[in-house]
């Protein structure tokens, strides 16, 4: 594998620099951190510039430009490389000349938080930690007690009574111990938000690694997301156009633009893209009112990484379009329907946001799109159920005895649709 470069934290807050260690907020001023990368010692000591677009192993292909010092104690489950996928119907359908979609749902746990974790538990795996400890709703929680069992490290989650079953299915075949918060969709999001916010200091006090997905928590743990945009300009030969993310917690979005941004730096991109969001609505603060002085946004989930993704939109000449629960409905089925893509309700976020401009005509005629699918549907089939139950054309089954039980096809073409047998 190729040297790892010199790489250090940088205060967002007070600008000073610190060198790595096991620190998650400035010392000094309590600002979150930054990773920053020597990128002339990455182009004159490594091969990553003559290999970056090459599909290799995670660790091989970007390690130059992760924090890893020691690649020997880095964990993977075979995460990123992710494919690339041409849009055909969907992209017709919606008035689209060059539209891809990012399938972060194929990574080992369905969804994009796997490049996030296997970054943060491999850099904890160098300080020597074997705990580790995450409020999530859902897909965090899965990916850190996959990792964990992986490693034989203890995980312990924290997620909402309201987690989809797959999910905490999926989170306890791993081994982890979990904890149920009240649901916020019910009780308030009070008392769940506060745990995201405490979760640092609880998990520092007991010697355990917070490893929520947001840099305000653990700024290891968000340069995972990045490397989605080295693969995305390596598969196009350069950044597209338009970049359409999900706004969660805001990491994705914010991640990978720092890796857009890193590409142009090392001199491998000439262009940047514009950072396109889409942001549900409900009990989720709007990340481009969070510094309004004039609103109370105390009974809301405030994403942590709002502020960073929303001047990652605005450095990027890009837009924020917030969808509810009927449009994510609404392009779930039409990613299934149209390019047999099947995404949880999170994970189609983007895909919400997509059809949302492209019906109104934001998206310039003629524009490279990409569009990330982060989490796969199997994840949520109660959400799965709803697709089959308000689509207007589903397909009942049929029992049959036999082969020769069956009715003439021609015949049974959408005849029970809605019908159960």
């Amino acid at each position: 594998m190729p040297p790892v470069a010199r790489s250090w934290l940088t205060c967002t807050g007070c600008e000073r620099t610190l060198p790595l260690g096991e620190l998650y907020r400035c010392p000094e001023c309590c600002a979150e951190l930054s990773l920053e990368y020597d990128f002339d010692e990455i182009r004159e000591r490594t091969d990553f510039v003559q290999r970056w677009s090459e599909r290799r192993p995670f660790w091989q292909r970007f390690a130059p430009v992760l924090p890893q010092d020691d690649l020997g104690r880095a964990i993977t489950l075979g995460e990123g490389n992710t494919p690339l996928v041409r849009s055909s119907r969907f992209a017709a359908t919606y008035g689209l000349e060059r539209l891809f979609f990012k399938l972060e749902s194929t990574n080992p746990t369905g969804s994009f938080k796997d490049r996030q974790m296997a970054v943060a538990i491999s850099k904890a795996n160098e300080w020597g930690h074997r705990r580790f400890g995450t409020a999530s709703s859902g897909n965090v929680g899965v990916a850190l007690a996959a990792y964990a069992a992986r490693a034989g490290f203890e995980s312990f989650v924290w997620v909402s009574e309201g987690t989809a079953a797959a999910k905490l299915q999926q989170i306890q075949v791993y081994g982890a111990q979990v904890f149920l918060l009240p649901d916020p969709e019910t009780v308030g999001v009070r008392s769940y938000f506060e745990t995201y916010l405490g979760m640092r200091a609880y998990c520092v006090e007991r010697g355990m690694v917070p490893v929520i997905s947001a840099r305000p928590v653990n700024p290891y743990m968000v340069e995972g997301a990045k490397t989605i945009a080295y693969e995305v300009a390596a598969d196009l030969a350069g950044p597209p156009d338009v970049f359409f993310a999900p706004v969660g917690g805001g990491g994705m979005l914010a991640g990978t633009w720092k890796g857009f941004m890193e590409l142009r730096t090392l001199g491998l991109a000439d262009s940047l893209p514009q950072m396109w969001g889409a942001q549900r609505g409900g009990y989720f603060a709007p990340i481009d009112e969070l510094d309004d002085g004039d609103r109370d946004w105390s009974d809301h989930y405030r994403p942590l990484d709002g502020r960073w993704a929303w001047n990652s939109i605005q450095a990027s000449r890009g837009q924020l379009l917030h969808i509810d629960r009927a449009e994510i409905l609404h392009a779930q089925t039409e990613l299934a329907r149209l390019e047999g893509l099947f995404a949880e309700p999170q994970g189609a976020y983007a895909a919400a946001g997509l059809i949302k401009a492209a019906t109104n005509g934001m998206i310039p005629p003629g524009a490279s799109v990409v569009c990330v699918i982060s989490g796969a549907g199997l994840k949520d089939m109660v959400a799965a159920a709803a697709i089959v139950d308000s689509t207007h054309d589903a397909k009942a089954p049929v029992r049959v005895a036999s082969l020769s039980d069956t009715p003439n096809l021609d015949e049974l073409e959408g005849a029970q649709a809605h019908h159960t047998p």
